[in-house]
């Protein structure tokens, strides 16, 4: 409130404050955020400037916004963009928009549109994530795993596609898909540790090999220390299926 008030009538509040208050974790990465700060819009004729604890940016493009408690709120997807057009580092700012679309909080549509019609400095680093959230990543691994294969030239790979049976039936959404019907699975150990959680797993598995797919798992730790091992296992996976007839599948491409 003493934020808004500093700013004045118009002003609004924005940015890494506003995204830690509806709980999202990656805002509180210390590159996006600084505990006790807040960030306000104000027209760009008021001559405001930053004071204290009070970050002000003065913008031609005042958003519409949201009323709550006598507080002025900025839509989610200008919150994000402010936030990142200050950071300088890259995986945070990739972190925060991979959480924000993987929770719907924010479509990735609103982030790009938000992202054109902005201001253009400090914008590249959410330019490279949205790339890689409309290819298919939805966490910083996953995008990690994606910018690996495409240095390696492989560009015939789908990330995160939707894959279902000819009658409708959901069959899988693998992290990285090759028409040949060869899979890659990053699983994290975390959501595995329980017997419940390996024996789902389990039965995925199974359910994918018996329509056709061939799953290969690696956990993160291994794709970190040796990217190069695992692809050349896919790409042995891949080799072994030349030839094969296509999979009657309906793959779809993540939105």
């Amino acid at each position: 409130m003493a934020a808004q008030l500093y700013g004045g009538v118009e002003s609004v509040l924005t940015g890494s404050p506003l995204l830690v208050r509806k709980r999202v974790k990656a805002a509180h990465h210390p590159a996006l955020h600084v505990p006790g700060n807040a960030h306000v819009l104000v027209p760009h004729a008021h001559k405001r400037t930053s004071h204290g604890f009070v970050t002000v940016e003065r913008t031609v493009c005042m958003p519409a916004f949201r009323e709550k408690g006598g507080l002025r709120f900025a839509p989610l997807s200008r919150a994000v963009l402010d936030a990142v057009r200050r950071c300088s580092d890259e995986n945070a700012v990739r972190a925060l928009i991979f959480e924000v679309v993987q929770r719907g909080l924010v479509t990735p549509e609103a982030l790009e549109d938000e992202r054109r019609l902005g201001q253009i400095r400090g914008s590249r680093f959410a330019r490279l994530a949205l790339e890689e959230v409309f290819a298919g990543a939805r966490s910083v691994a996953e995008g990690d795993v994606r910018r690996e294969f495409l240095e390696r030239g492989w560009t015939d790979l789908l990330f995160n596609p939707w894959l279902h049976l000819p009658d409708g039936r959901f069959l899988a959404r693998p992290d990285v898909y090759h028409a040949s019907g060869v899979c890659l699975e990053v699983d994290s150990r975390e959501h595995h540790f329980g017997v419940e959680s390996w024996e789902a797993t389990m039965r995925r598995h199974a359910f994918m090999t018996a329509h056709g797919l061939s799953v290969i798992h690696t956990p993160p730790s291994r794709w970190s220390r040796e990217p190069d091992a695992v692809i050349e296992e896919f790409a042995q996976a891949v080799d072994v299926r030349r030839g094969w007839p296509p999979l009657n599948l309906r793959v779809t491409e993540a939105a």
